[in-house]
């Protein structure tokens, strides 16, 4: 979860959210890292990891268990070989869990759970998804730019997604010569919306 989220969940503020999540980092007790979106590789919400407890062993410590325990044969050098393990084992599960995060295939929120579900059937990379949705909210063209208006409302422009998409499936599988199946993409969905901004019954039914 971002700060954010974390801040309404537990009802403070964000900037106490930020304060802990320094201070957390500086006990060992966290680790943030920078994550960036697919699309445009911006900054988003940091992934927090919570470390697993480490054991630091100082001088002080072995000098006074050596004193309750003359008999103890664990040599500072093997100490000292313990901590290096364990903050070795802590490094290779933090670059375990980085490597997962670059691997992940989410979709981006603001594309339309019902168009995301159909193109999913047919095409496995987000961003070939994301790509799609993008032609259908550019065709979607502005009618006054006074209200930023569009020619069709959202629930109107996801319908018509649909409907290009599914028509798009069938010239794919009829075996249609496409140079760019974005640009072809792109035509089904202009002509679609040319159709239907004249269709009442359609405009209507919304």
């Amino acid at each position: 979860m971002c700060k954010s989220t974390i801040a309404d969940k537990l009802a403070v503020s964000y900037k106490t959210i930020q304060r802990l999540m320094k201070k957390l980092e500086a006990l060992g007790m966290i680790k943030q890292y920078e994550m960036k979106r697919h699309t445009n590789m911006n900054q988003t919400a940091n992934a927090i990891v919570i470390l697993p407890l480490k054991e630091e062993m100082t001088d002080k410590n072995i000098h006074l268990e050596a004193k309750k325990c003359p008999t103890k044969t664990t040599t500072p050098s093997l100490k000292q070989n313990i901590i290096n393990n364990k903050r070795n084992d802590v490094l290779f599960s933090q670059n375990k869990i980085v490597k997962s995060f670059s691997k992940a295939n989410f979709i981006a929120h603001w594309v339309p759970e019902r168009f995301a579900d159909l193109t999913s059937c047919y095409y496995n990379e987000s961003q070939t998804i994301q790509e799609l949705w993008k032609v259908v909210k550019q065709c979607n063209r502005v009618v006054n730019y006074a209200t930023s208006e569009r020619a069709f409302t959202p629930q109107q422009e996801l319908n018509i997604g649909i409907r290009a998409f599914k028509e798009f499936v069938m010239k794919v599988k009829d075996n249609k010569k496409m140079q760019n199946r974005f640009g072809y993409f792109n035509g089904i969905v202009n002509n679609l919306m040319d159709k239907l901004y004249f269709d009442q019954d359609f405009l209507e039914s919304f």
